[in-house]
């Protein structure tokens, strides 16, 4: 750590319960508005990569009612995709700490999620950390949506879930990156996976 820095904060939402409830409000409604806004795109663009797994495909009507059924090519789509995302996703937090610091990051798992931590004992700007944070987010939907336009059209439906999870998935990451932006530009953070600490200047602020 540099020298003149000390502890202000830890960042810890596992043991935040509103930082856990806003994560899942958040998660799902990213989650819901980009599965409906890739939806129009590939309706606009290749719209028969769609066929067969619309809502409305979804539906049939009888004479005792409408029935729902869910295509278990819609599933197996589903599954590779959030398979991709869980994976990709450390992946790329791993690759911008291992930029910023030039050491290999660690990755773990939280239960039955993997996590990835920045490599012990660096201590990167705030700066840093909001560019890790985010980039999941910006590079894999930066990827994801023009190849969207050129894979088979079989491979469309998991691009359109893998992009959506992932946005999803990005909404701990966003909480955390509002969080960080409460601080100066000079604090300094330090990063197991799970929590967050955060250094300042002694006498800042």
């Amino acid at each position: 750590m540099p020298p003149g820095y000390s502890q202000q904060a830890v960042l810890d939402p596992l043991k935040n319960w509103k930082y856990a409830v806003a994560a899942v409000l958040t998660g799902s409604a990213l989650l819901v508005v980009t599965i409906w806004l890739l939806t129009q795109f590939i309706t606009t663009f290749r719209p028969a990569a769609l066929a067969g797994i619309r809502l409305s495909d979804m539906l049939t009507t009888t004479a005792t009612g409408t029935l729902f059924s869910l295509p278990f090519i819609l599933i197996r789509d589903f599954v590779i995709a959030l398979i991709l995302v869980l994976i990709i996703h450390e992946l790329v937090h791993g690759l911008f700490y291992w930029g910023f610091s030039g050491r290999r990051p660690r990755f773990g798992l939280q239960g039955l999620a993997p996590y990835t931590a920045a490599p012990p004992g660096v201590y990167f700007s705030r700066n840093q950390v909001l560019v890790v944070g985010l980039a999941p987010l910006v590079l894999l939907t930066l990827v994801g949506v023009p190849l969207m336009l050129v894979v088979p059209m079989l491979l469309v439906p998991i691009l359109l879930f893998f992009v959506a999870l992932n946005a999803g998935g990005s909404a701990m990451d966003l909480l955390m990156v509002i969080s960080l932006l409460s601080f100066s530009a000079d604090t300094v953070m330090e990063d197991n996976g799970v929590k967050s600490i955060v250094y300042g200047l002694d006498g800042a602020g």
